[in-house]
């Protein structure tokens, strides 16, 4: 396990900013009880291994984004030969976004995530800036970019408003 810190958490998502150095043996098995977007601010292997045997190896370049669905108990491990650094946006709840934005890397019923240079009107999500792992809620992080924003879509209760 690398080394953690939580720039955002409210009511919609948790942010975490995670630096994962590179070791011999896998970590802690263990789950992920919310969806999460993951954006790669440094290329790496990561090996992960279900509790089933499966063995899924994930190779990322910077900049990368992944949707990471809730899933069963696994470890992981970075087989690199340096640290690679995530920021790991779980979704708590949808949030009230209309999914505006530039061309969708990911875009399913929770979010809209996409890559852009330039301030965003919408409404509840995170920006990361992939260049100083810069992150903020509801807000452009300082410098030119490009950033990650990951929007959360509007909650199918007949209103836009987050609950």
């Amino acid at each position: 396990m690398g080394q953690r810190n939580v720039p955002v958490d409210n009511e919609f998502v948790r942010v975490l900013s995670v630096v994962d150095q590179p070791v011999a043996k896998p970590g802690a098995m263990h789950e992920h009880k919310e969806n999460r977007v993951m954006v790669y601010l440094d290329p790496g292997d990561i090996q992960i291994k279900y509790a089933d045997g499966k063995v899924d190896n994930q190779h990322w370049k910077t900049g990368d984004v992944a949707w990471s669905p809730a899933n069963g108990m696994h470890t992981s491990q970075n087989i690199s030969s340096s640290p690679v650094r995530t920021i790991e946006i779980e979704v708590k709840s949808q949030g009230g976004g209309k999914g505006s934005g530039g061309k969708a890397l990911i875009d399913n019923p929770q979010v809209k995530v996409y890559r852009t240079s330039k301030a965003v009107t919408a409404k509840n999500y995170v920006a990361v800036d992939v260049k100083t792992a810069s992150v903020q809620w509801n807000r452009m992080p300082e410098g030119p970019g490009p950033f990650i924003i990951t929007e959360l879509k509007a909650q199918l209760h007949g209103d836009s408003e987050p609950r």
